[in-house]
């Protein structure tokens, strides 16, 4: 049983670990002409550093790093526009969302039908007992989670 609660919870986890921050990536144009993108900017070149939005609803950007927008027009789309996914992209898409989904429903439902939960604290390197507001905060985190990915 106690096992039961660590794979629940280890979802629930799983499922709220999206980043939240603004993701550096770093463009710049080498001696063929070619454009090059990386996460590590290059040694021997200047590049321009571009920021990646995370999703919307995940937070908002910090006061230290404000978010820049990337107004390079040259790729064709504007804003109004959302870039279209490949088959491919949107089926893996609706696979994540439908394993989200379920995974959420199972936490929702524990969380609902069973006051107490232990859970391993990775802090203190110990099992403990939610506390009521934990409880009730995890709660109000799967109720947000099945609305966003049982659509």
């Amino acid at each position: 049983m106690k096992h039961l609660y660590l794979v629940i919870l280890t979802g629930l986890f799983v499922t709220t670990s999206v980043t939240a921050h603004a993701e550096k990536i770093y463009k710049w144009q080498d001696d063929d002409g070619s454009w090059n993108y990386s996460e590590v900017p290059p040694v021997e070149k200047e590049a321009e550093t571009l920021r990646i939005k995370g999703p919307k609803q995940l937070g908002q950007p910090s006061a230290k790093e404000p978010e820049q927008e990337n107004t390079d027009k040259s790729v064709g789309q504007s804003e109004d526009q959302p870039l279209k996914q490949s088959p491919e992209v949107a089926a893996a898409e609706r696979e994540r969302k439908a394993h989200n989904c379920e995974v959420a429903r199972k936490n929702l439902t524990s969380l609902t039908n069973r006051p107490r939960i232990r859970y391993m604290d990775e802090e203190k390197g110990e099992e403990r007992y939610l506390t009521p507001d934990e409880h009730d905060e995890w709660s109000e985190k799967s109720k947000n989670q099945v609305k966003e990915f049982c659509q």
